[in-house]
């Protein structure tokens, strides 16, 4: 089984030498990085191109936003399942595919999303564990909070059809893809505490933050709010689910 872990830079070059090293010291040895660099006028591509490592595949050209990015990447990615980390995003230590592929090889074809745990930090100092149950997330979908999208794992095989809507969405387009096309019983949790994510980001940003409340707002209304029966039941089936230890 390929994972397809993919990247979108843009003047990356601050947290992005953690991230590299956080991919290629992965024990499990079956994954490819693909990073779609929006044009990049930094140090980004020479931290990049340093490595001449053959599943590290850098691509530079203009975008219009992190979707379209992430569109782009899926078009060239080959793996069986994806996920999408952040230039400043990192796996937390050398066996994090390891432990999540131990889980991920023993679902059901039906499941398309299964999710870890990531910790949010500011510098050195973790502010936050962000750990769910099923029915913490099926809740918490329900009222405008995404899936922790940095550790969430996606069939590439839906990416490739249905690509994220980078037309009407730039900061919660990736809330729109998974309101889309999450059911009550395809989504797994993975109990291992896989990512950890540096403290804001664009959609944390003053100059963003409106807009991020509009297209959440939107998404709810459009693809949520009609399809409340499904979440309430996924919250319903994973009600007594325990917060398990996490590997």
């Amino acid at each position: 089984m390929k994972y397809s872990i993919i990247t979108a830079t843009y003047n990356s070059e601050a947290f992005l030498g953690r991230t590299l090293a956080s991919i290629l010291s992965q024990s499990y040895p079956n994954f490819e990085w693909v990073v779609q660099d929006g044009g990049s006028t930094d140090n980004t591509l020479n931290i990049l191109r340093k490595y001449s490592d053959s599943r590290i595949k850098i691509h530079s050209e203009p975008d219009t936003g992190i979707y379209d990015a992430w569109n782009k990447a899926v078009a060239r990615a080959t793996g069986d399942w994806a996920i999408f980390l952040g230039g400043d995003d990192f796996f937390l230590h050398q066996d994090v595919l390891v432990k999540c592929h131990r889980h991920i090889r023993r679902l059901d074809k039906r499941i398309l999303f299964a999710y870890g745990a990531l910790i949010w930090l500011r510098g050195d100092n973790v502010e936050r564990r962000q750990s769910y149950t099923l029915q913490e997330l099926y809740t918490r979908f329900s009222y405008g909070v995404g899936f922790p999208f940095a550790a969430t794992f996606i069939r590439l095989r839906l990416l490739r059809r249905y690509p994220f809507d980078a037309e009407h969405y730039k900061i919660a387009g990736d809330y729109d893809f998974v309101a889309r096309f999450v059911t009550h019983d395809n989504v797994a949790r993975i109990p291992v505490m896989a990512v950890g994510m540096e403290k804001g980001g664009v959609s944390s940003t003053p100059k963003y933050h409106c807009l991020m409340l509009n297209e959440v707002c939107r998404v709810m209304h459009e693809r949520v709010l009609p399809r409340s029966s499904e979440f309430m039941l996924g919250c319903f089936e994973n009600y007594w689910e325990q917060d398990d230890h996490l590997e």
